[in-house]
């Protein structure tokens, strides 16, 4: 479901549209428009307009305090975003807190924060049964560095994300809070 940004989303990632907004050199301004547009397609749910920003076999990988590893390839990548967007987790605030461009390179660095709920922190041990509710929802947060090679038409080539923490639970969430958060149905 593609749904609406939402300004608490946006104002999460104002710095990448700052420098984006400030840079001078045509190709490091390009480079960070796709990223930026990626990042909104991402959160917007809107998969087709989301791979029109990669290049057409692209490379994620996942590093340090992730489990994960990186989709790889045009129909894993895809898949990747439809489970995100299947629980909500493309619904979230990436808070950067720092931004370098090159001519083939851009790399964010920040906070992410989702809304889980209880059962996906348990089932993938972030939390023990005895900490949260099972029906509940949190606000969780991690933060990572997400290096964005970009090919010579503009492209993005994929991921190559440093987690340096597993979710952190913050808080248990109250109906209505952080509603850009997490699944567009979450109660």
């Amino acid at each position: 479901m593609i749904v609406e940004l939402r300004p608490a989303a946006e104002r999460s990632w104002q710095l990448l549209t700052d420098r984006l907004h400030a840079e001078q050199d045509p190709r490091k301004r390009a480079n960070l428009e796709v990223v930026a547009r990626h990042v909104r397609e991402e959160v917007r749910g809107d998969v087709p307009a989301l791979m029109k920003t990669l290049v057409p076999e692209p490379v994620y990988e996942i590093w340090g305090a992730s489990d994960s590893v990186g989709p790889q390839g045009y129909d894993e990548v895809k898949a990747f975003y439809e489970a995100s967007i299947a629980i909500g987790k493309n619904r979230l605030e990436f808070e950067i807190t720092a931004v370098l461009v090159e001519h083939d390179l851009v790399a964010t660095e920040g906070i992410f924060r989702h809304a889980y709920d209880g059962e996906l922190l348990i089932r993938r041990g972030f939390a023990r049964a005895d900490e949260v509710e099972r029906h509940g929802w949190y606000l969780v947060e991690y933060q990572a560095l997400i290096l964005w090679p970009i090919d010579a038409d503009g492209l993005i080539e994929g991921e190559r994300m440093y987690v340096g923490e597993k979710p952190r639970v913050l808080r248990r969430l109250e109906p209505g809070e952080c509603d850009h958060l997490g699944p567009v149905d979450r109660g």
